[in-house]
């Protein structure tokens, strides 16, 4: 488990520089969530304390776009990175959402690795569920992690889209608050490793649209099984769910996570799209072999949605194997 948090740690490193060579934005432009337009394509970059003045700590920016040159589906789709991840490092991901009619959000929360400190080989199975629950909603529920009320996933979101509304009214986020809640049915939930349960869980508990995990697990090695959560009751019918892995993910293991969508009742088997296409014999099960356009530190675990590691093609451009994943797995 240490060496998982490692390699986590490096791959955040890693990404950081990556950030910086590929964009930088000044602190005022950050903190005011100066607009970037290009035709009909709106892109945002907000820091969460901009929203709420109470959140002091995991403060990367948001990144939010709407595409306008699309037929709009009224539906929100939101990002939750990796461990230590910022949502600026996929923004190739979150747009093509937006190219395909969402609202999309990358939302930066809680994401430090003292959810695998305290839950990766802890006797007490229930550990990551308990630390899942507070990272959502911020309710007292283990001494692994400290989340308070207002620096929550389900807080921080309320206060984006609050944010959002009132800056930007006519892009109509104000469509996905229902009186002091988010409206969670109008929701498709998305993240990679740390972030991945975190849409998995998140959809155990509230019904959503959907849900998509990216290169993501919660075993206990200990014991040597899933966490307890992943086999319990589902809000969201598993039918929505749906996995996209790396057969050669380094932090991950492969067959552990294939074990661990079985657990949970995943419809279908593995289907490469390495070899395939769209609609993958509606699979819920996407993996992948292919080569990372980066290979250090960790590529196969980030391959999947990490913008400096995703396959391109000759022009730079998403690898159409890729682009079409990604399209099924949201809108399908």
């Amino acid at each position: 488990m240490n060496q998982i948090i490692k390699a986590l740690f490096l791959s955040t490193l890693l990404i950081g520089c990556e950030k910086n060579s590929i964009e930088k934005s000044s602190v005022e432009d950050n903190e005011k969530s100066i607009a970037l337009r290009t035709g009909s394509f709106y892109s945002y970059l907000i820091s969460p304390s901009t929203t709420n003045s109470a959140i002091v700590s995991y403060n990367n920016n948001h990144y939010v776009c709407v595409d306008t040159r699309t037929i709009l589906k009224n539906k929100l789709f939101v990002f939750f990175p990796g461990t230590s991840g910022s949502p600026e490092n996929y923004k190739l991901l979150i747009q093509k959402a937006a190219s395909l009619g969402y609202h999309a959000i990358g939302l930066m929360y809680p994401n430090g690795s003292d959810i695998y400190v305290a839950s990766g080989s802890n006797p007490d199975n229930t550990q990551f569920g308990k630390c899942r629950q507070e990272k959502f909603d911020g309710t007292n529920q283990t001494y692994g992690v400290s989340v308070n009320s207002d620096n929550c996933i389900k807080n921080r979101l309320y206060k984006l889209l609050i944010y959002l509304q009132q800056q930007y009214p006519n892009l109509n986020f104000g469509q996905f608050i229902r009186g002091n809640e988010v409206a969670w049915d109008k929701c498709t939930l998305a993240g990679h490793s740390q972030g991945g349960g975190h849409a998995f869980y998140i959809a155990k508990k509230v019904g959503v649209e959907k849900t998509i995990s990216f290169s993501s697990i919660d075993w206990n090695t200990l014991l040597g099984r899933s966490a307890d959560w992943v086999s319990q009751a589902s809000v969201t019918p598993i039918s929505k769910f749906y996995s996209f892995n790396s057969t050669k993910d380094q932090l991950f293991s492969y067959s552990k996570v294939q074990i661990q969508l079985t657990n949970m009742g995943l419809s279908g088997t593995a289907s490469s799209i390495d070899n395939t296409i769209s609609p993958y014999s509606f699979t819920h099960r996407l993996i992948t072999s292919a080569t990372a356009a980066f290979l250090v530190p960790v590529p196969d675990h980030s391959i999947t949605c990490l913008d400096g590691y995703v396959p391109k093609d000759l022009s730079g451009n998403v690898s159409p194997a890729f682009a079409d994943a990604w399209s099924y797995l949201i809108a399908n």
